[in-house]
Parts: C-alpha cells; structure tokens; sequence
C-alpha cells in the first residue's frame, strides 16, 4: 500500500513543477524525477535474500513486479501535460513513424492470446508495456516538436545527471545505501558494486548498470551543450556541468557505458568528416552480422571469442580493462537459444521463459526474443532505433551535416542506450521519449 501511495504522491505533486518551469521544461523533467527519486516498485521478499536473483529482468518487461516507476513516471508527465497544455495534445497527429511502436504496445495482447500459458495475462502485458514504452513515446511525440524543445530536453538530460552528485560522493566512498534507507532492501545493491576505486553508486535505480549509463548519457549531452554546438549562445553553467557529469561517469567505472559514451563523443565531434559515413555504414552492417550469426546459434559469439585469433585479440583486450563479464553475458545468451530457436517470431509469451534452463540471458534484446519472439524485436528495438538512424543519414544526405541541430546529439543518445540494452537488461528508458521527439521533423508535425 504504501508503494502506491508514494507513486500517487508522486503524480500529484508532479503538477507543481509548472509553477517553476515552462511546458517544455517540466514535461521531460517530470518524467526524469520519476526515475531519479521513486521506488522501482515492489520486490518480493523471497527474491531479496540469498544469492543474487538473477530472474529479476528488469522495468522495460512486464514480469511479476507490474506496479513500477517505469509507468508511473510516465503517467504523472503526461498527466501534467492534459493539465496544463492540452493545445500541444490537439496539435498532435499520429504518423506512420508512431506505427512500430503502437504495434509493440499491442503485440503482447496479439501474442499471449495464441500462447499456450503466457505470464503476465496477455491484457496486463499490454497495458504494462503501452505504459512503460508507449506513454513515453507519446510525450516525446506531442511536447518535443522544436528546435527550443529540443535544447531544453537535453539541458534536462544534463541537469538529470548533475544532481546525483551528492549520492555520487557519499555511495562512491560508503558504498550503495540510499535506496535501502529510504525504501527497503534492493536486491542488487552489492551486484558489480565493487569497483576499481571505491563503489560504483545505485542511488535509485534498478541496478548499478543503469546508474552506469543514466550518468554516462547525461556527460554525452554536457560535452555536446558545453563542446560540440556550433553557434548558439552558451550557458555560463555549460562547462562546469560537463565537468561534474564528466567525473561522475568515470567514477562510477561503468566501463562499457563510458566506451559508447567516449563513441557517441568521438562521433558528434568528427561529424564533419568525409571518414563519417563509410564508418557508420560498416558499423551497423557488423553489428547486423554479428548479432544475425550469434543468434543463429551456428557459430555463437563466445566461440569466436576464445577460438579465433582476432577473437582472442578482443577478449585479451576486454580483460584488460577487467571486463572479463562480457564473455560469460555471451555465454548465458548460449544456453538459452534453444528456447528461443523453439519459438523464433512469436517466442513463449511468458517473462520466465528461461527459467528451466538455471540462468537468463543479461540482455534486454534476448530477453524480447525468448518473450515476444523477433517480431517483438523488430517492433521495440525497430521503433525506437528508426528515428534516430533517420536523424544520422539525413545529416549525410545534407553534404558536411550542414544541418546542424540538437537532435543530432539526441540521436546519438538514443543509439547509445539502445547498444547497452543489447547487453543490459536494465536500461536507460527515456531514450524512447527522446526517439519520439526526434521522430518528426518539425515541419512535418
């Protein structure tokens, strides 16, 4: 009960950020409070205790934890939005680009009624994933339309990582500790807590990783806001808060997310060179290849990791930066494919599918396939990733990205969290609001 009562505290007191902020402020800030100060939701007890609970997949899926911050941060935003400026809610037209999405939203409901036993029921699956990625989508969509929407959404971006500074300091020396004083147990307080130097923080999140990539994202925004604009005026503040995100990042020694944070940099910095193009093009095209040969089961990635000598050249590379988890995440992928080469398009409609086999895969994408199969896939994956490729190649279709705005960086962000969902399954969800804003160019709205 009391779960519920913070989460309509919440919703209620999400109205009184108009008083401070304008619209195009306070929605996206509405929504990221939710994520930086609720309670991920309600862990059963016999999942706190013991050994890590490995079958907790994470808020993106609906699992048996229902009542979560995914949804609820969403709904108290929109409903600010009804409140306070429903004239953006008339202007709204829906488009083909909203098809994937509102597609996703519906396929467990499509899917679990042709499932033999699905878990959730199918029509609570739904409305959990219409809440947790639909309702996100739909605000990017109505109350990120311009350029001025745009540059406060990425100030918000910056500004949701900055005030985690203080939890930052006291757990990156006393280790996590917040989330259990206010809340209760965590179950994956102590996972990966251990760093090279200190704690990695949780401060409310669902797990450390997404701590990880919540901070790197927000130093990706401060180093485009404070760097990497051309023209514009700058704000005084724009340095030292790429400096504070910047050091949080590090700190909090996520080293995959600092590596695609440091490649979303390098790539918004170089954004004008010819090398621009035919990089970006072979990157998708092996990411495509590797991840079509890993799930095929052919020649699963962990083999040619420890068996080839380039794979050997990678993993003695990884291990280096004492990330030797990377092969043992590909290996967990490994022992469930049979499920999901069982069940390739539609999967088994159940959260726990992998149960049987004593382990899970680590990844958000694998855990859509063994859920909802490669049509689920494509549809969730598809309809956040769209946007922000379109972004990337109309720059390119411009000549030297004579385009030059900020939903460049936003794009970026989007491509970001959606690779470190590939091997998280906890991962950063307004990337989904930030798609839906960047779907539409703003003549089109």
């Amino acid at each position: 009960m009391l779960l519920y009562t913070i989460y309509a505290l919440y919703t209620a007191l999400a109205l009184l950020s108009f008083r401070w902020w304008p619209v195009r402020t306070a929605i996206p800030a509405i929504f990221m409070a939710g994520w930086l100060l609720l309670p991920v939701g309600h862990f059963p007890p016999a999942e706190i205790v013991g050994s890590l609970p490995w079958w907790i997949v994470g808020l993106a899926l609906a699992s048996s934890m229902l009542a979560t911050k995914a949804w609820v941060a969403a709904v108290a935003a929109l409903a600010a939005g009804l409140v306070f400026d429903r004239a953006r809610v008339r202007a709204w037209r829906p488009r083909w680009i909203d098809l994937p999405i509102a597609l996703w939203c519906l396929w467990p409901l499509i899917d679990g009624l042709v499932a033999a036993d699905p878990a959730p029921a199918p029509w609570l699956a739904c409305l959990y994933v219409t809440g947790s990625w639909g309702l996100p989508w739909l605000i990017g969509r109505i109350w990120i339309v311009d350029a001025a929407d745009r540059a406060a959404l990425l100030t918000v971006i910056v500004g949701a990582g900055a005030v985690l500074l203080p939890v930052a300091l006291v757990e990156g020396v006393a280790g996590p500790f917040l989330y259990d004083a206010l809340y209760g147990p965590h179950p994956f307080r102590t996972d990966g807590m251990v760093r090279y130097i200190g704690y990695r923080p949780l401060a409310l999140f669902e797990n450390g990783n997404q701590y990880g990539i919540w901070i790197a994202i927000s130093a990706v925004a401060a180093a485009w806001l404070a760097f990497l604009r051309r023209g514009g005026a700058r704000s005084r503040w724009a340095r030292p808060l790429w400096l504070a995100v910047t050091a949080m990042a590090v700190a909090a020694q996520s080293v995959g997310a600092l590596l695609l944070a440091a490649a979303g940099i390098a790539f918004l910095a170089l954004r004008g060179r010819a090398i621009v193009r035919p990089v970006m093009i072979a990157g998708v095209a092996s990411v495509g290849l590797l991840g079509a040969v890993h799930l095929s089961g052919i020649v699963p990635l962990e083999h040619i990791a420890r068996n080839t000598t380039v794979g050997q050249q990678v993993l003695g590379a990884v291990r280096g930066v004492g990330r030797g988890s990377f092969t043992w995440r590909l290996s967990q992928d490994a022992k469930v494919l049979p499920a999901i080469h069982a069940a390739p398009l539609t999967g088994t409609a159940r959260w726990d599918w992998f149960r049987p086999f004593g382990t899970r895969p680590w990844g958000m994408a694998m855990l859509i396939l063994g859920q909802f199969g490669l049509i689920g896939l494509v549809l969730a994956f598809g309809g956040v990733i769209v946007p922000a490729v379109a972004v990337l190649f109309r720059r390119i279709g411009y000549g030297a990205w004579a385009q030059d705005d900020d939903a460049l960086p936003l794009a970026v962000i989007v491509l970001v969290a959606m690779a470190d969902a590939t091997l998280n399954s906890f991962v950063y969800l307004p990337a989904i609001l930030i798609a839906g804003g960047i779907a539409v160019r703003p003549r089109q709205r």
